[in-house]
C-alpha cells in the first residue's frame, strides 16, 4: 500500500486490492504501476494519519483520470472511500457514475477531431488523486458538478512506445436531484499549485507490464535430475563343506542317546571328540591360552536396543 507524508491509498479493482510495482516517492508525489483489467469497476481506500498531517483539521481531494479531473471531495474522516463522482452531462442533468477500465480504442487515420492536447495524451492510463491539507471550517455553495470528460479520437502514432492499454470511462450512471448535490468552499493550508501529497498509479495490463520489464516475471524452476535407484541383488554363499564329515545317522525313534553314540563310534573306530575340540583343532577357534591374546577388533561390539544409540566396544 502506498504511503506517503502521514496519507496511504489502496486502488481496489473490483473486490481486491492490487498490488502496486516499482512503488517511487520524490517530493510531495507517490507513483507505482498496476495491472488494470477492462470492465472492471475499481475504487481508492485512504486513511489519514491526522498526527503526521500537523494542524490540518480535514482534507481536500481531487480525483484526475486519464489528464482530466473528474470531481473533488473535502472530508475529515480518517478513512475515506472514493468510488463514484458527480458529473454534469450536456444537458444539465446531474450524474453520479462509477469508475470502470476500458479498453483505449485508437485510430490509424488522421482526422479533425483527434485529442490533441499533450497533457492529455501524455496521461493517458493514469490515476491521480491530489491531496491539500484545509482547516475545519467550511461554508456550503450551490449545486457542483464537473462536466463530462470530452473522449475525442486518440491517433494511434501520438501514443506510440506508450505501455497504454486502457482507460477510464463511467458506469452505472444515476440521476440525482441538483438541489441534493451541494458543495463546499474551504480553506487549505497547502497552496493549490503544491498539494501535500500526490499519488500516481500508472495502469495497463498484466502482458504489457511483465513485456516492459515492469513486473517480474517468474522464473522457471529447473527439472530436477533423476537419482539412479540402488538395486539391491541377493547374493548367495556357498560355504565350502567340512572335510571328513561323518555322514549323518538315521535316528530311530526308539534309540537312546547312548545307543546312538555307540552307533557313532563303532562307525568311526576312534573316540568321540567333542565339536569345540575339532574346531579348535582346526584353528576355527583359538586355543584357551592364545584366547586372553586375541586383539579387541575380532571381538563383537555389544548394542543397545534403542534406536541410533549403542554402547561403546568392550577394548
Amino acid at each position: 500500500m502506498p504511503e506517503h507524508k502521514g496519507v496511504s491509498c489502496e486502488l481496489h479493482v473490483g473486490d481486491e486490492k492490487v498490488t502496486e510495482y516499482q512503488v517511487e516517492t520524490e517530493g510531495s508525489g507517490c507513483n507505482s504501476y498496476v495491472v488494470s483489467q477492462e470492465g472492471k469497476l475499481f475504487s481508492f481506500h485512504l486513511n489519514m494519519n491526522y498526527i503526521a498531517l500537523g494542524n490540518a483539521a480535514r482534507m481536500d481531494l481531487e480525483l484526475w483520470a486519464d489528464g482530466q479531473k473528474l470531481d473533488c471531495f473535502t472530508f475529515s474522516e480518517t478513512e475515506y472511500l472514493v468510488d463514484d463522482a458527480q458529473i454534469q452531462d450536456d444537458a444539465g442533468n446531474v450524474k453520479v457514475v462509477k469508475l470502470k477500465f476500458a479498453k483505449l480504442e485508437t485510430v490509424d487515420e488522421k482526422k479533425d477531431n483527434l485529442e490533441t492536447r499533450q497533457g492529455i495524451l501524455k496521461k493517458l492510463g493514469s490515476l491521480e488523486l491530489k491531496l491539500w491539507r484545509a482547516h475545519h471550517d467550511i461554508t456550503q455553495t450551490d449545486s457542483l458538478a464537473y462536466q463530462q470528460p470530452l473522449k475525442n479520437p486518440i491517433y494511434e502514432k501520438s501514443i506510440k512506445g506508450e505501455n497504454v492499454t486502457h482507460c477510464t470511462e463511467f458506469a452505472d450512471a444515476k440521476i440525482i436531484p441538483a438541489h441534493s448535490s451541494y458543495g463546499y468552499l474551504t480553506r487549505k493550508i497547502d497552496p493549490y499549485e503544491t498539494p501535500w501529497v500526490t499519488f500516481v498509479f500508472r495502469h495497463a495490463s498484466k502482458p504489457l507490464l511483465e513485456a516492459a520489464g515492469i513486473i517480474p516475471q517468474k522464473k522457471t524452476p529447473l527439472k530436477e535430475k533423476r537419482t539412479k535407484k540402488s538395486v539391491t541383488v541377493p547374493v548367495k554363499v556357498k560355504f565350502p563343506k567340512l572335510e571328513n564329515t561323518p555322514p549323518r545317522l538315521e535316528q530311530d525313534e526308539n534309540v537312546s542317546v547312548p545307543q546312538i553314540e555307540e552307533q557313532r563310534s563303532a562307525q568311526r573306530g576312534r573316540r568321540m571328540v567333542p565339536l569345540r575340540e575339532v574346531a579348535r583343532r582346526r584353528k576355527l577357534i583359538p586355543d584357551k591360552e592364545e584366547e586372553s591374546q586375541t586383539p579387541s577388533r575380532y571381538k563383537r561390539k555389544r548394542y543397545n536396543h534403542t534406536p541410533g544409540k549403542h554402547w561403546p566396544s568392550d577394548s
